[in-house]
């Protein structure tokens, strides 16, 4: 009732104003209202379809549909290469100029560039009551702000060939469980003439996967890898060096796929893809796909095998992957804000889904609409069970010098485990010394949530 009133005052106000303005200076004062001021254009460094295919086109849509409810605003979409996806930033961030908004990987890059002072908090322009619903928030929650908006769950279980599995002599509906269990199958699909795992390490990525999803057996939380980033502990250390040894172990028995080292992440999907390997790590909506490609019957899914005894061994993989900023200097930050909150409407989360099968990160996502056994059981391990992802809570430096060249180290055959663990050990020494304001922060950071 209030509301009505101040808008009927208004009103009121400004007819009285015009009837006392001369009849130009009347028209001139209706001309600033009758005419819509030009559009403002945001520019948005956008990243997504490598972990969910469909996500570029569902961003188009996306815009579109936002454009049509905001004449005032535009949003210019520059897609993002995963290569360069943070270098590119890190430019930006430089420079003090670029996107409005940008796409980053959850946690360090996003939370490195907000100690850096190149993002604004999403917290200061989107209100609790919309961000209450979003999943996945502490992972860029610091300094109590939240930093970058989570868009949508990635789930990376192990996805097994049924019919290869069979072919092997394996039984398709029990999965292995241990690490013993994993390597007794890949012996089995190897002596079958099948390629037991499929991987691509040429960009390191591969090697990163490897060690969020295995090496985690050997840690008991998150603050383990943070010690080791500030000098506490050490990457030479047992708790980081079983991963290795353990890639080590699949590269000498023949278990991964001969081209490893030369393909990218991406393209170390194919030979599963293809029908010519029997395991890999992806991501659900990949998992999606190939069981549309496949025929589901053919498709299985299990956790991942526990190697080693810490805590977070019983730990799942899920993160929300792609996380949505808004920079620092934007001079639309407000309406950046908005459209962060219109990818999150109920219409926009069901496309989202429908689109590229990817789990939204909001619970106003209708779970009751999902039907399909496949989807159900990936969703039930997103939502359901605590999870990491270890390469969150690097550094990008060391991220990209230490943990992945450490694995391309194994995959490229040129060192072992020991040599490998060196390299990444080294990269944290130099990072301490060149980031002094960074290892300030990560020494705050231990004694995290996660």
């Amino acid at each position: 009732m209030r509301s009505t009133g101040r808008r009927l005052l208004a009103g009121f106000s400004l007819a009285a104003l015009l009837a006392c303005l001369s009849p130009s200076m009347a028209l001139h004062a209706a001309g600033h209202r009758l005419h819509p001021r030009s559009p403002i254009t945001l520019t948005y460094w956008w990243w997504a379809e490598s972990d969910v295919a469909g996500a570029d086109k569902w961003m188009r849509q996306t815009v579109a549909l936002f454009e049509k409810a905001h004449p005032d605003i535009q949003v210019k979409i520059d897609i993002q290469g995963t290569d360069n996806l943070i270098s590119n930033f890190q430019a930006a961030a430089a420079a003090h100029k670029g996107p409005d908004l940008a796409t980053q990987w959850a946690t360090i890059p996003v939370l490195s560039q907000a100690w850096a002072g190149a993002l604004a908090p999403v917290s200061d322009y989107v209100p609790a009551s919309e961000t209450k619903h979003w999943a996945s928030t502490i992972e860029n929650t610091y300094g109590g702000k939240l930093w970058g908006m989570p868009l949508y769950l990635i789930g990376i279980p192990v996805v097994y060939n049924k019919t290869l599995f069979r072919k092997a002599g394996l039984n398709p509906n029990k999965p292995p469980r241990t690490w013993s269990q994993f390597l007794a199958a890949c012996a089995k699909l190897k002596a079958a003439g099948i390629i037991p795992f499929s991987m691509g390490n040429k960009d390191g990525y591969g090697g990163a996967w490897f060690w969020s999803i295995i090496g985690k057996s050997f840690l008991n939380s998150s603050d383990d890898v943070k010690r080791a980033v500030v000098g506490k502990t050490h990457f030479t250390d047992p708790q980081f060096t079983g991963w290795l040894t353990a890639l080590q172990t699949m590269m000498q028995s023949g278990y991964i796929n001969d081209d490893v080292a030369s393909l990218d992440l991406n393209n170390g999907f194919g030979p599963f893809a293809r029908g010519k390997a029997a395991m890999a790590f992806s991501t659900d909506a990949n998992i999606l796909g190939y069981a549309k490609a496949m025929g589901e019957q053919n498709i299985g899914v299990f956790l991942p095998p526990q190697i080693g005894s810490g805590k977070l061994s019983t730990w799942y993989d899920t993160t929300q992957s792609s996380s949505e900023m808004i920079t620092s200097w934007s001079p639309y930050k407000r309406q950046a804000a908005m459209f962060l909150m219109f990818m999150h409407t109920p219409e926009r989360l069901k496309a989202l889904y429908d689109q590229t099968g990817a789990f939204p990160a909001d619970d106003r996502f209708n779970l009751r609409a999902i039907k399909d056994p496949l989807q159900r059981q990936l969703l039930s391990w997103d939502l359901g069970m605590r999870s990491v992802w270890l390469e969150n809570f690097v550094p990008t430096q060391i991220d990209l010098n230490g943990d992945q060249t450490a694995g391309e180290t194994i995959t490229s055959k040129s060192g072992g485990p020991d040599t490998a663990a060196q390299l990444w050990e080294r990269t944290a020494r130099q990072w301490r010394v060149t980031n002094p304001d960074g290892l300030k922060h990560f020494t705050g950071w231990i004694g995290g949530a996660i």
